[in-house]
């Protein structure tokens, strides 16, 4: 993973974030590359009743001042930590900015959503809108809880679908770094996928799993998944994003919805 692109924003788990893309990009001698989105839109207030809009005198200023300092902050300890990187500002939303510098990054680097972006159930928030529409894997880094290293266990979520496939394909070179890898599949409704194609396929990139098949025990399937993670000491999950697009709307399934909003581990997620 040579091209690993970061969200740049002035929120909570932008510490977390950075730290672990810092770490994946050190692993594979890579550059991060770091994004920038000013949200300009966020900023307008309605003026007059025909519908004209202005920006407040001093509000642009001082978002583009405190922009210019997180750059400089965040520059620096790039320097201090020997990472190569690249610097990219663009104007629009988070979601709208990041999907379109995608193109060539081999890993995305976002944060687990604040409680505000899951107010609404079943509608994305950042990491999900973002994974349903790009090509590339998302990293999805809790603002507290386990930190990314990739020096510990890790996890695949497996149900037999196309975007658990997906992910896996995605993620190998992380797999094949990780010093132990567990197949997990939780079992609904009698449903059970097969983990012999899947052990066949990691095995020819020289990848060797465990595989357990878990439990659901009354409870809900992204729970056990995260019950399974804590007790394999698994440092994160790797899992199929399941969602459609819908009248402009990222609309996800529920295993989803609840794995990136409540995970207490990262998350690798593709769609």
């Amino acid at each position: 993973m040579k091209s690993v692109l970061l969200h740049i924003n002035q929120d909570p788990g932008q510490a977390a974030r950075l730290a672990a893309a810092m770490e994946v990009v050190r692993a594979h001698n890579g550059q991060l590359i770091c994004l920038q989105a000013s949200p300009l839109d966020a900023y307008f207030f309605v003026g007059d009743p025909f519908g004209g809009s202005y920006v407040p005198s001093g509000i642009f200023e001082t978002f583009r001042q405190n922009e210019k300092l997180e750059q400089v902050r965040i520059e620096d300890t790039l320097k201090r930590e020997g990472i190569d990187w690249q610097w990219l500002h663009a104007e629009g939303s988070a979601a709208q900015t990041i999907i379109e510098h995608a193109k060539f990054a081999d890993l995305i680097v976002l944060s687990q959503p604040e409680e505000k972006e899951t107010m609404l159930p079943r509608r994305a928030p950042l990491a999900a809108d973002v994974a349903l529409h790009v090509q590339s894997p998302v990293l999805l880094v809790p603002t507290a809880g386990q930190r990314f290293t990739n020096s510990n266990a890790a996890m695949i979520a497996w149900n037999g679908s196309p975007e658990a496939a997906n992910a896996i394909r995605q993620s190998r070179s992380l797999l094949r770094a990780a010093p132990k890898l567990h197949i997990v599949s939780v079992s609904e409704k009698g449903k059970k996928p097969s983990l012999d194609a899947l052990s066949n396929y990691l095995t020819r990139y020289g990848v060797t799993a465990e595989r357990h098949d878990w439990s659901l025990d009354g409870d809900t399937v992204a729970n056990a998944l995260i019950a399974a993670a804590a007790s394999l000491e698994a440092e994160y999950i790797v899992f199929g994003a399941y969602g459609h697009s819908r009248l402009r709307e990222t609309v996800l399934g529920g295993v989803t919805q609840d794995l990136i909003t409540t995970s207490p581990v990262p998350l690798i997620l593709a769609h």
